[in-house]
């Protein structure tokens, strides 16, 4: 009898650390999955730093983004976009077009005073379509500095790599219910 009262024991001391195991791994994953949205507030500026050779990008032109979007970081998946002005460095516009996101890479959030002012650091995978060609594949960072560590990326919305350097605009994210 004395055994069997052991055993039944232990059967339940495993069933409920098991049980509190698996609560603590899902309000873990909970913490740091989940759907956010962005503003890019007011057009957002970026500068090309250096001439990219191949590509009518000269160093001083400047890229313009109007938009939003939203992604899950538990299901990486992420949709948005907007239009996008590509000027050169006397300010004559050489081309528009509208952008839009065809994928989610990554986010670090640096959280915020509430889940609609939320700080961050996101990298989606965008086409830009403009009068002439159409450019898929490339990178869109888009930053906001609310509680952000020292070091971050700076705010705004850039193309790294093409137009890297950010000249205007802000940004926020919001932590959807």
């Amino acid at each position: 009898m004395l055994a069997e009262k052991s055993k039944l024991t232990v059967l339940v001391l495993a069933s409920v650390l098991a049980l509190s195991l698996s609560q603590t791994s899902f309000a873990a994953a909970s913490s740091t999955a989940a759907s956010y949205s962005f503003n890019l507030i007011g057009p957002n500026k970026a500068v090309a730093q250096a001439t990219i050779p191949g590509t009518p990008i000269l160093a001083g032109d400047t890229i313009r983004f109007t938009g939003s979007g939203i992604f899950d970081t538990s299901k990486g998946t992420a949709s948005g976009g907007g239009s996008f002005t590509h000027s050169k460095p006397d300010g004559t516009v050489f081309a528009r077009g509208t952008w839009v996101v065809t994928g989610f890479q990554d986010f670090a959030s640096y959280g915020g005073p509430s889940p609609g002012h939320q700080g961050g650091l996101l990298h989606v995978t965008v086409t830009l379509f403009g009068p002439e060609a159409t450019f898929p594949g490339l990178t869109l960072q888009v930053s906001c500095l609310i509680n952000a560590p020292s070091g971050a990326a700076d705010e705004g919305t850039t193309l790294p790599g093409l137009f890297s350097e950010p000249s205007g605009g802000n940004t926020l994210f919001h932590l959807n219910a």
